[in-house]
């Protein structure tokens, strides 16, 4: 379990803190979202869980591990793949960047050439191993770096806007993928977005807003209300707008519903 305790942050160079006051938890084998607008302290939030900044107050611990205290095992506990993807992106290659951490940790090249395999597969990259990087396209870059993240086999995957450089039609595969991925080790996903939609695939939702935690419950106890909503700055997709007048027509929908369940109600109206 990620356990994230009165956690504070403050960037050297700001007068305000980045995070104040931050409790989380997040257990295997679910989804998490964090939500807000930017600035709100979701990506630093996402760094701390990784071990990348420590806090100034509070504690995180991953399946027992301070990151204080043990920061090279809580790295490579946890898998992070950052909001844009050629901030992560290193090697030319496609199979020498997913093959580039399991060969920093010395991993014998037998069980390297075994993860570029499967993560490569996970993200439907098959065949495209020998592809140039810079060249593909910025969904394929997002899935390189997921692949990349997915190869040092972690036991939790922080997900900073994974869709945010990705055109509609490449958002749910990719979001698909992290979740066939959970469902087959039992791994735990922290999902950072601005969208509601993809909130929605959490079984618990945080919302931050100047750094402090402003909402915590299921997706219906934070999604589904006008004020929370609004304070956050989230997208109300066309989707879920057209869910909730359908509802308030009286017919027995909910909001966040497939297109195609919704269609079905208006027939069967």
């Amino acid at each position: 379990m990620i356990d994230v305790s009165h956690v504070s942050f403050r960037y050297p160079a700001d007068s305000e803190p980045a995070l104040s006051d931050v409790s989380i938890r997040v257990e295997p084998g679910e989804v998490v979202a964090v939500v807000g607008p930017n600035g709100s302290g979701k990506s630093t939030l996402g760094r701390l869980i990784k071990g990348l900044l420590l806090p100034a107050r509070g504690t995180i611990v991953v399946d027992g591990l301070d990151t204080r205290m043990a920061n090279r095992d809580v790295r490579r506990t946890v898998g992070l793949v950052f909001q844009n993807p050629n901030s992560q992106i290193v090697n030319a290659v496609v199979q020498d960047e997913v093959a580039f951490g399991p060969e920093n940790v010395g991993l014998p090249p037998d069980e390297i050439r075994r993860r570029v395999r499967e993560a490569l597969r996970a993200v439907e990259l098959e065949g495209r191993e020998l592809d140039e990087c810079h060249s593909m396209s910025m969904a394929a870059k997002q899935r390189i770096a997921l692949a990349s993240v997915l190869a040092m086999e972690p036991r939790y995957l922080i997900l900073d806007e994974p869709t945010a450089w990705i055109e509609p039609g490449g958002r749910w595969p990719l979001l698909s993928e992290v979740l066939d991925w959970k469902d087959r080790t039992g791994g735990g996903v922290v999902l950072i977005t601005h969208r509601m939609d993809e909130a929605q695939l959490a079984t618990r939702v945080y919302g931050l807003l100047h750094g402090r935690l402003e909402a915590a419950g299921s997706p219906a106890e934070v999604l589904h209300v006008d004020a929370i909503r609004t304070r956050l700055g989230l997208d109300v997709p066309e989707t879920y707008a057209l869910g909730e007048d359908l509802q308030r027509a009286g017919l027995p929908v909910e909001p966040g519903a497939p297109v195609e369940a919704l269609a079905e109600a208006i027939w069967r109206s």
